[in-house]
């Protein structure tokens, strides 16, 4: 039998799943797999995402939120908006999971850091009052982002999704308390930075993730990525940690079922 695993970061509620969804989620299944955590970037997400929960219970599990990028709106709508992804919270217990993806990117021009980081101030409320893990997403803005959680997000834990800092903005989410999770980019031939940093995360804080359908690990690159191809980055794992695909999966199974309080 092959070891438990958790695809924690997937998109497949995107149009690039539609011919094919459920068997991506069977492959997954019949490769051990015993859950995968969807995560929106809106409200219609949000919802997408639950819905996927619904239809496979206690296989799929539901994150919902505000991208920064999608978070260029005025304080009204922001406040709308938020106020109907807590709604779902309420609405759906057993799906949502957490809240996310949020927090700051700053490649990415469209939205304002100032929209974005109102989007992330106020969805770490959302979390804390929901008692919620969050779901980061960080890219080119990590001073910023660990200022707001460190300001912000107390009494809130979550994990640094597809991880691109340095080794020391790793040392910095593990001092938080926090999990780091990495994607199918720490495979390439380029990425010694990571692999550096996922060194020196120990393994019960780590986590495991497609950010399907982007990021296809090496033996997949240009090709759409889907849950199982995590495999080859729990590979890459093992291969930092001078240790075999088993023990990385079932640390980043179990720091998964604990962040997110998964009961499968």
């Amino acid at each position: 039998m092959p070891a438990p695993a958790i695809d924690s970061h997937a998109h497949l509620y995107f149009d690039r799943f539609n011919d094919d969804r459920d068997e991506v989620i069977q492959r997954a299944k019949d490769a051990g797999f015993v859950a995968i955590i969807n995560i929106a970037v809106d409200e219609q997400t949000s919802r997408q995402v639950i819905q996927l929960a619904m239809e496979n219970e206690g296989f799929c599990h539901a994150v919902v939120g505000v991208h920064p990028t999608h978070s260029g709106m005025s304080a009204d709508d922001l406040k709308t908006t938020l106020a109907a992804v807590e709604k779902l919270c309420d609405e759906h217990p057993q799906q949502v999971v957490g809240i996310g993806e949020i927090g700051l990117d700053y490649y990415w021009k469209e939205v304002s850091p100032a929209d974005q980081e109102r989007a992330f101030i106020a969805q770490l409320d959302i979390a804390r009052r929901r008692k919620l893990p969050v779901v980061i997403h960080c890219r080119e803005a990590w001073p910023d982002t660990l200022a707001v959680i460190e300001k912000h997000g107390v009494g809130v834990t979550g994990v640094f999704h597809c991880f691109g800092g340095t080794v020391e903005e790793a040392q910095r989410a593990l001092d938080l308390g926090w999990y780091v999770s990495f994607a199918g980019n720490l495979t390439y031939p380029k990425a010694q930075d990571l692999r550096d940093a996922a060194a020196i995360v120990p393994l019960d804080r780590l986590l495991l993730e497609t950010d399907s359908p982007f990021l296809a690990p090496q033996p997949k690159r240009g090709k759409r990525n889907e849950p199982v191809h995590s495999l080859h980055t729990a590979d890459q794992l093992a291969k930092v940690h001078g240790t075999d695909r088993k023990t990385v999966l079932e640390a980043t199974t179990a720091s998964s079922k604990k962040l997110f309080r998964l009961n499968s």
